[in-house]
């Protein structure tokens, strides 16, 4: 009995010992590597400042009039030149103004509030900004604000909640390893485990986030069947995620507005005053601004009802504006009307195109000079 025993012990020291040779192998390795959450992006080496984001590096002297240019894929602008991406636009206009203006970005695809939040903490621990200017993504950012990951791989972030009203989190900090430390625990994970994004995205919708949208099961009068054609086309990919509001741009003009909506638009606005009390601490002012589309010109009383795999889809101008105002309200803010006939990329890549930077800054840029605090610098 005690010779099986002595067996035992040696062949569960030989497997612990040999665990902890792989485990050390894996960790000189770094392989596989900790996942973080939120992200950063730096996909040219030589167009990435110091904090990962696309522009120019961040140097100013005690003279210069410092911007910040705050958002998402729109100020990163990976569809246009280096040399015409907004923050260059914007020191060039900028500068016919106040020749000592510095403009450096913040942000990158997918990112809400909730990162650019985070982002900006970090810029200001090492630098200062006169001014934080916040491009508004209308379409993307609420539920990018909802939602604790991004995108198709179900990408975990930095996400901030509203506990009864009051604004809880982050999750964790920007760019903070998440999950295991254990390289063998992390292996394990990887083909046996449970993806972090996926059980955290059950949790929210299990007991944060509010019901979605609820579409009609019946409509007696005419409907538009343009997103059932497109359904029939890719019935994989369109319209994928539309039960949560998600993968189209009709979800703010959904009316009546859902509890999931409105719950989004309070945490973002809970968000936005966060983004505004950080730059007023440190010595700057904030403002909002987002391009003004043709379409969003259109008669406020203008609606369709659209018919999707036998549900009804009611949307409403009013209720798309109703919707910014109660965004927008209470800060300072400008919607830039952009009267172009072509201004995104494609009809497909709805980013906004060289010509629509250049008038979209340069309407920017003189509603910045007008400001006394600018002006005075």
């Amino acid at each position: 009995m005690c010779q099986q025993l002595k067996a035992l012990a040696v062949g569960s020291l030989s497997i612990l010992f040999s665990f902890l040779i792989i485990e050390i192998g894996l960790q000189l390795l770094d392989k596989p590597k900790q996942p973080v959450s939120g992200w950063n992006d730096c996909r040219k080496p030589k167009e990435c400042n110091s904090l990962g984001f696309r522009g120019k590096e961040i140097d100013y002297s005690d003279s210069d009039y410092v911007v910040i240019l705050l958002g998402d894929s729109q100020v990163a602008a990976w569809n246009v030149p280096f040399e015409q991406a907004p923050e260059s636009r914007l020191q060039h206009f900028l500068k016919k103004y106040n020749k000592n203006v510095k403009v450096f970005t913040i942000g990158t695809h997918g990112y809400g509030q909730d990162q650019q939040l985070l982002a900006l903490k970090e810029y200001f621990k090492k630098y200062r900004a006169d001014l934080v200017l916040l491009f508004h993504s209308t379409e993307t950012d609420i539920l990018d604000n909802i939602f604790p990951v991004s995108g198709r791989n179900n990408t975990i972030k930095p996400t901030f909640w509203l506990e009864n009203g009051e604004l809880r989190g982050p999750t964790e900090e920007w760019l903070e390893p998440v999950g295991q430390r254990l390289k063998l625990a992390l292996l394990w994970a990887s083909y046996f485990g449970r993806p972090i994004g996926e059980s955290r995205l059950e949790k929210w919708k299990k007991d944060i986030l509010p019901p979605p949208y609820q579409p009609l099961r019946y409509y007696q009068e005419e409907a538009d069947y343009s997103w059932q054609e497109k359904w029939k086309e890719s019935p994989v990919d369109a319209y994928r995620g539309i039960e949560y509001e998600l993968g189209m741009g009709e979800g703010m003009k959904f009316t009546p507005r859902s509890e999931m909506r409105t719950y989004g638009i309070n945490l973002t606005r809970r968000l936005l005053s966060e983004i505004e009390k950080l730059s007023e601490a440190n010595n700057g002012h904030f403002i909002i601004f987002k391009d003004e589309q043709p379409w969003e010109l259109q008669n406020p009383n203008m609606g369709k009802v659209y018919f999707l795999n036998g549900k009804y889809y009611k949307t409403s101008m009013r209720q798309y504006l109703d919707n910014l105002k109660d965004v927008f309200d209470g800060f300072e803010h400008y919607r830039i009307p952009l009267h172009m006939d072509n201004y995104t990329q494609s009809p497909e890549d709805q980013h906004l195109n060289q010509p629509a930077i250049y008038k979209l800054m340069e309407k920017l840029s003189f509603i910045i000079s007008n400001k006394e605090y600018f002006k005075e610098k």
